[in-house]
């Protein structure tokens, strides 16, 4: 989980990054609610089904709203006041789930006094803006994604701690996958043991989604979820996935032979892969351009005449989400920060020969680049 005084400083940063003074700011990311108080509803539990919540800050104060049902989520919340009502206590029949947190949020912000709020209007109910401007028509807003999109990007220590239980997790997975995958299985068969593996080593239950595909998939589809397909012997297997750990996630790949030898054709496909990894390495460096590294990444390519099979990103940011900032895209002047998790991945898929991509995960330090991921990059297990 994130720490209090971790929650707390990202907190002060959206105060200190804000354009002008705000009287309150109002927050419905998901995403954000993990980021700014530790707010992680699980998935998998039926009482967060159709759950929502909101944060509301005010300068110095945290309250996060949301119904009774979901209050061993907000116990390890890291914030000042909780407010949850009843929803359903199995006796009545339940009003309006969404209404009623709409109705809790307007009576919260309500007693607080001026009319400038911040609000993540991509997230936040129409009905609490709604009544807000009902209340107070001239309310004035600042839009808080953009400004959250670029705070997100430089990690903090208890970020960065679940980023490192993810990779641990997925390693367990690309671990089990080199070992026990073989022909006869189904590309679902070999889904459910990688996530065995993963979830074990994450020491509770997990999010697991990617692309686990076979065969021809890999050159055709270049990814995807597990399908029935029967994994025949010399088949590649593409494995990219992410194991996501209280919202916090790493992202990395193999391919590899499945009880076989790769061809040729297939091991000059692979070193030209690692090649482009190690040239785009050479460029994460705080100060350097998404476009730069793209184009180091495409240039070893270039260099060994298969750039034309190299139709994606070079890379892209790692946290709450994925993708996000920065992009490594030949378009992008976003600069690299330090605290930046990035992925680098580097793939080729030529029709005949086969389809493969490898990643590996980077945090920038004021150093250079520290690799986070530490999996067998193999075509032969």
């Amino acid at each position: 989980m994130l720490t209090a005084s971790g929650c707390a400083a990202r907190r002060e940063k959206l105060w200190a990054a804000l354009p002008g003074p705000c009287d309150a700011l109002i927050l419905g990311d998901p995403q954000s609610l993990i980021y700014l108080a530790n707010y992680a509803a699980s998935p998998f539990v039926f009482r967060t089904i159709d759950a929502g919540a909101l944060l509301v800050l005010t300068p110095g104060r945290s309250v996060l709203v949301a119904d009774r049902m979901v209050h061993s989520y907000l116990d390890q919340a890291h914030v000042d006041e909780v407010v949850a009502p009843v929803w359903y206590d199995g006796k009545h029949p339940a009003p309006h789930r969404k209404l009623l947190l709409v109705a809790t949020a307007l009576d919260v912000l309500g007693r607080i006094s001026g009319a400038r709020f911040g609000i993540e209007a991509a997230d936040v109910p129409a009905g609490v803006a709604l009544g807000l401007r009902d209340a107070r028509p001239a309310i004035a807003w600042v839009e808080l994604a953009t400004i959250l999109r670029e705070l997100r990007r430089a990690k903090d220590p208890d970020e960065l701690a679940l980023i490192r239980r993810s990779v641990i997790a997925g390693e367990a997975g690309h671990a089990a996958a080199l070992a026990r995958v073989r022909p006869g299985m189904t590309e679902l068969d070999a889904y459910l043991l990688i996530a065995a593996a993963a979830t074990e080593a994450a020491g509770e239950q997990v999010s697991i989604y990617g692309d686990f595909v076979s065969g021809p998939r890999c050159e055709t589809e270049r990814g995807g979820p597990p399908s029935n397909r029967v994994i025949e012997a010399g088949d590649l297997f593409l494995l990219d996935y992410s194991v996501v750990v209280h919202g916090y996630r790493a992202d990395f790949t193999n391919t590899f032979t499945v009880d076989g030898h790769p061809t040729d054709a297939q091991r000059r496909l692979f070193e030209a892969c690692l090649e482009a990894m190690q040239a785009g390495e050479s460029a994460l460096h705080a100060g350097t351009t998404g476009r730069a590294v793209d184009r180091a990444v495409k240039a070893a390519l270039a260099a060994r005449g298969l750039e034309h099979a190299f139709p994606s990103h070079s890379g892209h940011g790692l946290g709450l989400s994925h993708p996000e900032l920065p992009y490594l895209v030949a378009e992008s002047d976003q600069e690299l920060i330090v605290g930046d998790v990035v992925a680098l991945e580097p793939g080729l898929y030529i029709p005949g020969i086969g389809g493969m991509r490898f990643e590996h995960n980077y945090l920038i330090t004021a150093d250079g680049p520290e690799r986070l991921t530490h999996h067998r990059l193999t075509l032969e297990p």
